[in-house]
Order: structure tokens, then sequence, then C-alpha cells
């Protein structure tokens, strides 16, 4: 499957089936970790109690040719 990068930005475990949720794909680590970050942010600031740390640790970044393997 083509997902146009080679990085993929997943949720875990925010289906309604448990499952993760793949966000976005990436070219580059770099640009994965800054659109997490501003998703992060966005809950953070929009959320009573949202704690940053948390948050970061439920987004996943996968390598494409990872899953081939």
């Amino acid at each position: 499957m083509n997902y146009g990068g080679r990085y993929l930005v997943f949720w875990k475990d925010m289906k309604v089936d448990g499952t993760d949720a793949l966000m976005r794909s990436f070219d580059t680590t770099i640009e994965a970790k800054a659109y997490i970050q501003g998703c992060v942010d966005s809950v953070v600031t929009f959320t009573k109690g949202a704690n940053e740390s948390k948050l970061l640790s439920e987004f996943e970044i996968r390598d494409v040719n990872d899953e081939h393997k």
C-alpha cells in the first residue's frame, strides 16, 4: 500500500475496536515528531488536566519498510 511517505504516525488504541489509528505519513521522522507534538499541543491547550507526557507516549512512528519485512 502506498502511504505517500516512509514514516507513519499512529495514535495507539484510539479506534473504537481498540486498534491503532493511522494519522498521517511523512518523509522524515523529524516531520512525524513535529506533527505528534502539534497534536499533543492542541489537546493540552484545549483539554483541562491533559498530561503532555502521557499523550506523547500514546503516539507511535512506524517505518513503512519495517511493515513489509
